[in-house]
């Protein structure tokens, strides 16, 4: 990982993942400088409770004095997208299995956003990437599938909303994805540049519904998706397209959140974009950060790219320190002061083990078990 030195007034939110269980040399250094403003965790860097949390004060540590503390995300929506699999964490089924409870979904899936926010807050983790607000409306499609809430986008939005409410009741972020929505592509956009050809009034009525539900609710912030929909932007997909981040997201719908590119060594971006360029697009057409989970050669390709843009005079500074001021709002969001984080004891409590067994068999007893899951290597960044 490349150290930079960071010569712009407002430094563009980067996100950067790394390998191991302690902060690296080159990670501290990046966090010290502030080349990046926060970092994501997978199950590559966490074993039980105390670890985790004694990593994520190592984090906060690392930027030292007189800088705000970095972000601490990561993805634990349930199912095969868990990244704290110690067994002393409570182990929820795919959010899917809100839905099998009927009228007590949204209930459950409050219950379910807390107990997994609270397990987050005791470790010291910010940001949880969930819920999918996806609609599961594709059968073959690779790498949604049980990770939604539902096929029906009304539902979808009903048990999304409630799940952010119960997340921000302990203090943590949500942020719900894949904007404008991923579930109706036929193919992975870890892996390769997934295009959604369906009319715009559909994808207003199926896909973008439970964002624009959950913009309404008040959802503070969400991802975006590596994926083309022509009707929408035939040139850009979702995360570097201006069209759809600013035209749809900001103006039609009002959202005033922030908003995260998904992971941009994603093959769907690096593969047609490369790194670096895509970290600017993306922040042109209205990401508030981006993210490179690993890779140094990557993560330095887009610190530099993202170095050279947020300096120039005029548009480009001005697009850095709005976004900047997006994220300081967020960080505002997220103060904890004294008291307000959950304890460890939060983590694996009988109440959150109980919420998990019922949903589990209620899970197992409807057919559906994580043998449908499409691409369990998701779970195993």
């Amino acid at each position: 990982m490349t150290r930079l030195r960071v010569r712009y007034p407002a430094p563009p939110f980067l996100m950067v993942g790394f390998e191991g269980k302690s902060v690296t040399p080159a990670l501290s250094a990046w966090l010290r400088d502030g080349t990046a403003s926060g970092v994501i965790l997978f199950t590559r860097n966490l074993e039980d409770p105390r670890q985790v949390k004694e990593l994520c004060r190592e984090i906060r540590a690392a930027a030292g004095r007189g800088r705000p503390a970095p972000l601490i995300a990561i993805d634990q929506e349930g199912g095969r997208v868990t990244r704290l699999k110690d067994p002393a964490f409570t182990q929820f089924p795919p959010a899917r299995s809100y839905s099998i409870l009927g009228g007590r979904a949204e209930e459950a899936a409050a219950a379910a956003g807390a107990a997994l926010a609270g397990e987050l807050s005791a470790v010291g983790i910010d940001i949880n990437f969930a819920p999918v607000l996806d609609v599961d409306s594709n059968p073959v499609n690779p790498v949604i599938g049980d990770r939604s809430l539902s096929g029906d986008p009304e539902e979808v939005a009903r048990i999304g909303i409630a799940f952010v409410r119960g997340t921000l009741s302990r203090n943590v972020l949500p942020v719900g994805k894949h904007f404008p929505g991923h579930g109706h592509t036929e193919t992975d956009s870890h892996k390769v540049l997934p295009v959604v050809r369906s009319p715009r009034r559909t994808l207003h009525a199926r896909d973008i519904h439970p964002f624009e539900r959950a913009i309404r609710a008040g959802i503070p912030a969400l991802m975006t998706a590596h994926v083309v929909y022509p009707a929408l932007d035939p040139d850009y997909p979702a995360t570097l397209s201006r069209k759809i981040l600013t035209g749809l997201l900001r103006g039609r719908l009002r959202f005033r959140g922030a908003v995260f590119s998904d992971a941009l060594e994603m093959k769907a971006i690096s593969l047609h974009y490369g790194v670096g360029d895509a970290a600017v697009l993306a922040f042109r057409a209205g990401c508030d950060a981006v993210i490179v989970s690993r890779g140094e050669t990557e993560q330095a390709e887009a610190a530099e790219a993202l170095a050279r843009w947020a300096g120039r005079a005029g548009s480009s500074r001005e697009a850095a320190s709005r976004s900047r001021r997006r994220m300081d709002r967020i960080r505002r969001v997220l103060s904890h002061p004294a008291g307000r984080r959950t304890s460890l004891r939060s983590v694996g409590k009988k109440g959150h083990r109980a919420l998990a067994q019922l949903l589990l068999e209620r899970w197992e007893n409807s057919g559906r078990t994580s043998s449908d899951d499409k691409s369990c290597s998701i779970g195993e960044r």
